[in-house]
């Protein structure tokens, strides 16, 4: 970490590696704006939340992420002791952590974000099925509990929904979600030698604005990480097919495609204030 420090001043080494960052005007609050972030690997929506956070006047919003994994792993023992010692605040310290210490198998960031009080509970949507109770807890560094709740579908989550009492949410999706059978993973209920996908049509009713489950998520919008994980979708091709469809359900135009000639994209739906 302190080999690193001589960076810090230098803004393009600011943000992680490979991340795009989208600034759309907030249509429910005047001057203010919704950042939406992409990149490859999930591990980086870490550098995200606590960016947001720390600029969010001490409300710590909660998530709602849909992954077919469910990465709660807790930060392994060679990370911890640095992930307790971050300057949160240091956003070049916070992105050379998320690049070089923060786990490679991408299934910590969720964990360590909470052990930092950066998110508050937890709402995961996902395919894996493991041995973890649909409830869990964990208890930050700071001592307090952070809830985590784990759905094994859409229309569970939708059930929850009445219960949550969040103002604020942050909203992510790992693309990987979007496969049915996932030969690269274990723990699926539908599992074969070959990637199988969602319909576009079941993308589009699972995540258009119109489906109150969505709708009541980006309402509360607070920030908008999207993971492609090529490596889970069988290839850069699917991940990007797939990214272009999320991107036509809540975008007017293609993410980064602003420039000095026209203004970008905005948001397909007038959210409610």
């Amino acid at each position: 970490m302190k080999n690193s420090s001589k960076y810090y001043n230098i803004p393009s080494f600011i943000d992680p590696p490979g991340c795009l960052e989208e600034y759309l005007p907030d249509p429910r609050i005047p001057n203010e704006t919704i950042e939406i972030a992409v990149f490859q690997e999930h591990r980086f929506a870490f550098y995200y939340w606590l960016k947001w956070t720390n600029a969010n006047d001490g409300v710590i919003p909660s998530l709602v992420t849909y992954d077919w994994h469910q990465d709660l792993c807790p930060p392994y023992e060679d990370q911890r002791c640095d992930l307790k010692k971050l300057d949160t605040v240091n956003s070049g310290e916070v992105a050379f952590y998320t690049w070089a210490k923060l786990s490679h198998f991408n299934d910590v960031q969720i964990y360590a974000a909470a052990l930092l009080n950066k998110i508050k509970d937890v709402y995961i949507i996902c395919r894996q099925n493991t041995s973890r109770k649909s409830t869990m807890t964990i208890k930050d560094f700071y001592g307090n509990t952070h809830t985590v709740f784990i759905f094994k579908s859409q229309e569970e989550f939708l059930k929850h929904i009445l219960n949550i009492k969040d103002e604020q949410l942050y909203f992510d999706i790992d693309l990987d979600y979007l496969t049915i059978s996932n030969p690269s993973s274990m723990g699926g209920t539908q599992q074969s030698k070959n990637y199988t996908f969602l319909k576009k049509e079941q993308i589009v009713e699972q995540f258009a604005y119109s489906n109150p489950s969505i709708g009541f998520v980006i309402d509360c919008l607070a920030g908008f990480t999207i993971a492609t994980e090529p490596g889970f979708c069988g290839g850069l091709k699917n991940a990007n097919k797939y990214f272009h469809l999320l991107e036509g359900i809540y975008f007017t135009e293609p993410l980064f495609s602003g420039d000095i000639h026209r203004s970008g994209p905005e948001w397909k739906y007038k959210l409610n204030p």
